[in-house]
């Protein structure tokens, strides 16, 4: 266990000083963050753990959790239809191009299709977080980008369902996929509606009658980690669930003034860069457009596809399971982890490069 303790304090360390020597050069922290992950694993040679692994995923929905806290869903839901045409041509086309991967590089079709669908999602985090640190998530592309996220998250799940179900049955049961389908929107819609009730009273409760600020930090990290953890049983994402849990409890009175501002206290300062300095550690070197049709200007078209580059977390669910049932071999896999941390190194660089190209939009300030 002192070992563990060492690495984490280590990997924290060198995750904020990386980070800020990127934000200082205008790229997000991100880049740091992850480059930082690489660094520690390759010198101090360590090596992915359970433990790890956990402190990771808490930063994961900390910071989705954050993401959702300043998202108000009457502010993103007039784009739900474009976000979600936006987000199904985007995973056609990406599997489309894992097929043809499959086909001429890995020679085998079975592999054509874990690729594909391994790179179905986009990452809800990475592209986010880069838009909150430049200013840009209430635009009309970071709210639409929010709408893709999410979008994506449910075409992915269904893409997981279909694979197991072709690889281990033989065939795919549409009426499986069908239900799938409509519990997850059962799901999201009575999490927004009653859901929203119950946890307002909930935090009532708390910040008028036991007026205790560290209860006003604790009770919301409770609600979201209830709410991620049915939406993981549900075999919905845990991230999907906390940023809904945020989404619900953003217009609460003591939101904006005590919850978020103590939260980034945790997240900023543990667990979000360990997250990204752990998704840097996975990489094993040795192994290595229609938003016009909406309206968007040419800036925002860029933003938009740039924010669809970042690969997801179901990208290593579903690179995993096809390890485990034999489709892919460990080289094949160890290409799919690496592809996904190499995206998020890259998508910030691709927004500072946006800028150069579009210029600078004026910043809407919200700071995570």
């Amino acid at each position: 266990m002192s070992e563990v303790l060492l690495e984490i304090g280590i990997i924290l360390l060198f995750a904020k000083l990386f980070g800020a020597v990127t934000d200082r050069m205008k790229l997000s922290s991100i880049v740091g963050e992850v480059i930082a992950g690489i660094f520690v694993g390759s010198l101090f040679h360590f090596r992915p753990s359970h433990f790890l692994e956990l402190i990771s995923g808490l930063g994961i929905l900390i910071l989705v959790f954050l993401i959702g806290l300043e998202t108000r869903f009457d502010e993103i839901k007039r784009d739900i239809y474009k976000g979600s045409i936006l987000a199904i041509l985007g995973s056609l086309l990406t599997f489309a191009g894992g097929l043809l991967i499959g086909e001429f590089v890995f020679g085998s079709l079975n592999a054509g299709i874990v690729v594909g669908m391994a790179m179905i999602s986009t990452s809800t985090a990475i592209p986010i977080k880069a838009l909150i640190d430049r200013g840009e998530i209430r635009t009309p592309a970071g709210r639409i980008i929010v709408v893709i996220s999410v979008a994506d998250d449910i075409i992915a799940i269904l893409a997981l369902s279909v694979m197991a179900s072709y690889f281990s049955a033989g065939n795919i049961v549409i009426w499986n996929v069908i239900i799938l389908f409509l519990i997850m929107l059962g799901f999201i819609f009575f999490t927004l509606t009653a859901g929203t009730k119950v946890v307002e009273r909930i935090i009532s409760f708390v910040g008028y009658h036991i007026k205790d600020e560290q209860a006003l930090m604790t009770a919301p990290i409770a609600v979201a980690l209830a709410t991620a953890a049915l939406s993981q049983r549900l075999d919905l994402a845990a991230v999907t669930g906390a940023f809904i849990a945020g989404m619900i409890m953003s217009k609460g009175v003591f939101t904006k003034s005590i919850i978020i501002p103590k939260l980034q206290v945790a997240g900023l300062g543990l667990f979000i860069p360990v997250f990204f300095a752990y998704s840097g550690m996975l990489m094993d070197l040795s192994s290595l457009g229609f938003a016009r049709f909406f309206g968007y200007d040419s800036r925002d078209q860029a933003i938009i596809a740039i924010s669809m580059v970042p690969r997801g977390e179901y990208g290593i669910v579903i690179s995993q399971l096809a390890l485990a049932m034999g489709i892919i071999t460990g080289s094949v896999y160890t290409i799919l982890i690496s592809f996904v941390v190499v995206t998020i190194i890259i998508t910030p660089m691709l927004f500072s490069a946006a800028d150069s190209v579009f210029g600078k939009r004026r910043r809407i300030e919200w700071k995570i």
